[in-house]
């Protein structure tokens, strides 16, 4: 297949100078970098981080040759106590051409907070006609997915703009049943590029994703392996081609 293929989850708060290179060398020209802030205790924490990501490192990114776009949220693993003042700016930070989802946004505990924090995050999304890039936890995942897609329904969210990431055999099903999309993590502590080919059928609706932070061993270019992993093993160029960059070009209109 031909490169130009799309990052469609990663942080590039995190990504160092030669991560992106790397990204490049590999063939990735286009990234959607996704918001965290880890344990932050005010909003302003995620307005600057919205503002970095789509000033500072999309500049980076663009001298590597690739174009950044970003995602806006309260990740789970860091709601400021004033987490409504962040909800009220989200329709702005969208209007941004280059802002083009809402997320990283999720659950980890099951709790009460996170809950509301997802409910009014996924409003913001509908109102927005923008789709949702949900975090799904290590523990409990079935149950945790189960609640967040009810949550989900009860908005109203168009199933086809919800992205579930970290997606594997535990939790695809549900995924598939509500019609929303799998977020394929490549790396040995999510989906294996062999577990991927063996169930290709489940997976094919699909975007394959690196999730490169610096919190843990993983590659920022990573999902690029499960891709050569493919086409060594002669799988249609058609799905490799929507996996690697055709289903995310489709939902983020990029």
């Amino acid at each position: 297949m031909s490169k130009g293929y799309i990052e469609s989850h990663t942080h590039a708060g995190m990504i160092p100078y030669a991560g992106f290179q790397a990204m490049a060398d590999k063939g990735i020209n286009k990234a959607m970098s996704c918001a965290i802030v880890l344990a932050a205790r005010h909003a302003e924490s995620y307005f600057d981080h919205f503002r970095m990501i789509e000033g500072f490192y999309r500049k980076l990114a663009a001298s590597f040759g690739i174009e950044l776009f970003s995602a806006v949220g309260v990740h789970p693993a860091g709601i400021p106590d004033d987490w409504p003042r962040v909800i009220e700016s989200l329709p702005d930070f969208i209007s941004s051409d280059t802002v083009v989802a809402i997320g990283e946004v999720g659950m980890n505990q099951n709790s009460t907070l996170e809950k509301d924090v997802l409910r009014a995050q996924l409003e913001v999304a509908k109102s927005c006609n923008v789709p949702a890039i949900i975090h799904t936890p290590k523990e409990n995942r079935p149950a945790v997915v189960d609640e967040m897609l009810n949550i989900a329904g009860r908005v109203g969210v168009d199933p086809t703009l919800l992205v579930i990431d970290h997606a594997h055999l535990d939790i695809i099903g549900q995924i598939n049943d509500f019609g929303a999309v799998p977020g394929l993590t490549m790396r040995v502590q999510n989906l294996t590029a062999d577990v991927l080919v063996e169930h290709l059928d489940l997976f094919a609706r699909g975007m394959m994703n690196s999730d490169y932070s610096n919190i843990m061993p993983n590659d920022p270019a990573g999902f690029v392996d499960a891709v050569e992993y493919m086409q060594a093993r002669q799988v249609d160029e058609n799905i490799i081609n929507a996996l690697a960059r055709d289903n995310a070009a489709r939902l983020y209109h990029i």
